[in-house]
């Protein structure tokens, strides 16, 4: 089952053509990303650094836009890992409201420690809690 992450868009993520500003389409997207770790893990991106001792940070994004995002509908965005490898986790998310697709995006994170920024590999629960839920690519 994919994790779906609910954005309320308000009327300050537009730009003048009253639609959502290019820049805050990524940010929605690592939002429910940080959404999926929460709602797999128990804690998201502050909870893994500060209390597990290890951050994902993203080394790629790629984003295709299908349609524009307004403030009219929620903006639900449908995330999942279609990657696990070594040292990174790729994850899937579509943004969609309602029902037509209106971005879709690939982005690739390193597990890294905390303290040192050096690449790991993911602990084995990760790699435990993630493998099962891995989605085809597209």
């Amino acid at each position: 089952m994919t994790y779906q992450h609910e954005i309320r868009v308000s009327w300050g993520d537009c730009d003048p053509a009253k639609i959502a500003y290019t820049g805050r389409i990524p940010a929605f997207a690592l939002e429910a990303i940080d959404g999926w770790w929460e709602e797999h893990l128990g804690g998201g991106w502050f909870h893994m650094e500060v209390d597990r001792g290890f951050g994902t940070p993203f080394v790629h994004l790629s984003m295709d836009f299908r349609a524009p995002i307004t403030p009219r509908h929620r903006l639900i965005c449908e995330v999942a890992p279609v990657k696990l490898g070594e040292t990174s986790i790729t994850f899937r998310v579509l943004g969609r409201q309602d029902g037509v697709l209106c971005f879709e995006g690939k982005f690739v994170c390193v597990f890294v420690a905390a303290q040192s920024l050096n690449t790991q590999p993911p602990e084995p629960d990760i790699r435990a809690l993630v493998e099962p839920l891995l989605q085809p690519e597209a």
